[in-house]
């Protein structure tokens, strides 16, 4: 039995009023803190986090009482079903940390949902239990799907980019200043949909984002009631050409918690058998310590690699995240320090600095960027990365569109 295309386009439910999306748009559920959330609920009644990330009512399930909010928005008329299956282009726009504006464009789809093992769809992060049970409690209880999965496709030919670009050229359906960013949507039906979805699914993807719940999709396929098992063979995704001139990874930097860690003990450690120092700009770590000091650190191009403890493969010797997590926080600090600790995750290089002269906490770490060229690299050889290797700029937005299950094949 062959398989089906890779991507299609869906039936989407919208917001019927585009202008509300100011105010009814929410980041991806688990970057969501519990002041943002509360924030984002009294914004809109019907923002999507109500339903995204549910809080248990005076009946005490969560996921019952978003199911009967989406119904609630749905007798209302807040949402509406599109009529004909689409492909939803969206273009954010946003301002980094070191004052530069970028636009990337991508589109939503309804991708496959299938086991990894078939190769066109690739992960690169190790995922948990808790956060798929509660996305597939999510997804029985709504019959929707919610949040993207936020994938990239190589786009050899250049064909997805240059049919993005001719979407997003003429008026858009809506236009909204949210979450921190410029959002602007165009809908594309017939024709342009399909060759849109034909190109996104040209050759494999790779997860930038979102890999609990796809998943978790897949788990859900399985298990999928007789009433919207069609709609379950695929999940709701965003998809950005690998040459997206916005496409931006962001380092995850680290706040490792602890008694603080001397400067001149931890570089002992670490220079001469892994490390060594560098000029800022060429580092693949700094470390920032409590006084303030900052030491700039790259590999040992002489290191035996043999020899590094715990050396999953080659790929990993120059990966920050690994660099960091496990060779410099858990092979060489923790005896300083104590037991393994728990680290704490920025995206923000400001904040890591001012955590480290926090009390409690034993030194920051500032990470370079993970390159698309590593992510590729390692999930083609079939590997995963520590938690927080990657932090796509500007995240997903969801609330754009939603996905029903139901009347999907």
């Amino acid at each position: 039995m062959s398989p089906i295309a890779l991507f299609a386009p869906f039936r989407g439910e919208r917001y019927a009023d585009p202008g509300s999306l100011a105010r009814r748009l929410a980041p991806p559920y688990d970057v969501i803190s519990p002041e943002q959330r509360d924030r984002l609920a009294k914004q809109d009644p019907a923002n999507i986090v109500q339903v995204d990330l549910p809080v248990a009512d005076g009946r005490g399930d969560p996921y019952a009482h978003a199911a009967r909010l989406l119904a609630d928005w749905r007798a209302r008329g807040i949402l509406q079903r599109d009529h004909a299956a689409s492909a939803y282009v969206l273009r954010t726009t946003s301002r980094f940390e070191d004052g530069s504006l970028r636009a990337r464009t991508g589109v939503f789809l309804a991708v496959a949902a299938e086991s990894f093992a078939g190769g066109r769809v690739k992960p690169h992060e190790k995922t948990h239990k808790g956060p798929k049970e509660d996305r597939r409690r999510l997804t029985h209880a709504t019959a929707c799907n919610l949040s993207p999965v936020f994938l990239l496709a190589p786009d050899s030919s250049g064909d997805l980019e240059r049919l993005l670009v001719e979407a997003a050229d003429g008026a858009s359906w809506a236009a909204a200043e949210a979450i921190g960013a410029a959002h602007e949507v165009w809908v594309v039906s017939g024709e342009r949909a399909a060759a849109i979805a034909r190109a996104a699914g040209a050759e494999a993807v790779y997860i930038a984002d979102g890999h609990h719940r796809y998943e978790t999709s897949v788990a859900v396929r399985d298990e999928a009631p007789a009433a919207w098992a069609g709609g379950a063979r695929r999940t709701l995704a965003h998809v950005v050409s690998f040459t997206d001139p916005g496409l931006e990874i962001l380092p995850t930097h680290r706040i490792v918690p602890g008694a603080p860690v001397a400067r001149e003990r931890l570089l002992e450690l670490a220079v001469g058998r892994f490390f060594e120092p560098a000029a800022p700009r060429e580092a693949v770590i700094t470390v920032v310590f409590t006084d303030g000091s900052e030491a700039a650190l790259t590999c040992n191009p002489e290191a035996d690699l043999d020899h590094v403890p715990g050396l999953p493969g080659p790929w990993a010797w120059g990966l920050p995240s690994w660099m960091c997590d496990e060779l410099l926080v858990r092979r060489l600090a923790a005896p300083l320090v104590g037991e393994a600790p728990a680290l704490g995750y920025t995206a923000s290089a400001v904040e890591a600095r001012a955590a480290a002269g926090e009390p409690g906490v034993a030194f920051a770490v500032l990470l370079r960027s993970t390159e698309l060229g590593e992510v590729k690299l390692i999930s083609d050889l079939g590997q995963v990365m520590p938690p927080k290797s990657t932090y796509f700029a500007p995240k997903v937005p969801t609330g754009v569109v939603l996905r029903p299950l139901e009347g999907e094949s």
